[in-house]
């Protein structure tokens, strides 16, 4: 079966954005992006307010890179092709080989939201899984009350799933979060009246 390891690294190219695996490097840029949209950021995503220096930022991509090397997942940037600047990220997170399947977190800047960016990169990101790494299915999972986020993934082929109750505690409460999830197949229709190229 095939795995990570045997995919070309190179970055995933749309109109607008690339996709590519951030490295230590990436550290202070990535930092940067962070604390600039802090507050926008920790209203959802429960290690921003840990996350405060360069070490955090080295460790966050280092861990990733260490899943990337198992073959279990990957950390992407998100590029604006005009710029070269850092938008946003999205995580491929523990690949099931077994079972063609993985699940996916994606977040942007505040300044870089609503341009239509998220939805580019999720697009090239679903591309990449289900023709080059043949996954049969992706998952992801939303606070129920990020309307934006939920509106994202049902604008890119997502399908709502279920509800998982008190799934995530942050800011003092418990939050309900969505389950959904887009298979192979659905891709593969969805795109026949959305298409996107890719290239490396």
């Amino acid at each position: 079966m095939t795995n990570l390891c045997e995919m070309s690294l190179d970055p995933l190219i749309g109109e607008r954005v690339a996709l590519a695996f951030l490295e230590v490097e990436d550290s202070e840029e990535f930092l940067d992006l962070v604390n600039s949209s802090r507050e926008y950021l920790g209203k959802w995503l429960p290690w921003v307010e840990s996350f405060s220096s360069l070490m955090d930022a080295y460790s966050h991509i280092e861990a990733y890179s260490l899943q990337q090397g198992m073959s279990n997942g990957g950390l992407w940037g998100i590029r604006r092709l005009e710029d070269g600047a850092l938008l946003g990220i999205i995580c491929l997170q523990w690949i099931h080989w077994e079972h063609q399947s993985a699940s996916l977190e994606y977040w942007l800047g505040e300044p870089y939201t609503g341009d239509g960016y998220a939805s580019e990169a999720l697009r090239l990101v679903q591309q990449y899984c289900f023709n080059s790494l043949q996954l049969n299915r992706l998952e992801l999972h939303v606070a129920c009350k990020n309307e934006k986020s939920e509106a994202l993934a049902r604008r890119v082929g997502f399908v709502e799933e279920g509800l998982c109750r008190d799934y995530e505690y942050l800011h003092g409460i418990y939050w309900d979060h969505h389950i959904f999830s887009i298979l192979a197949r659905e891709y593969h229709s969805f795109t026949n009246v959305n298409d996107i190229s890719i290239s490396r």
